[in-house]
């Protein structure tokens, strides 16, 4: 099977398996690629006081471990 190369100027996000009830982990992590850069991302599900859902995130420097966040 060919290795998987993240495209420049894009990312990919998994569903964060460790994430439990109530904790401010993120929803969803994963790896981005901007200006040639590998990034780790994160995002979250939020609601305004509406109640209306939308999604925010962040970009960070890879961690050294496996666990990006």
């Amino acid at each position: 099977m060919a290795e998987f190369k993240q495209k420049n100027q894009s990312f990919s996000l998994w569903k964060n398996s460790y994430k439990k009830e109530g904790d401010n982990k993120p929803d969803y992590t994963g790896t981005a690629m901007v200006d040639d850069r590998k990034l780790d991302c994160a995002m979250w599900i939020n609601e305004d006081k509406n109640g209306k859902r939308y999604l925010s995130g962040t970009f960070k420097e890879p961690r050294k471990n496996d666990n990006p966040f």
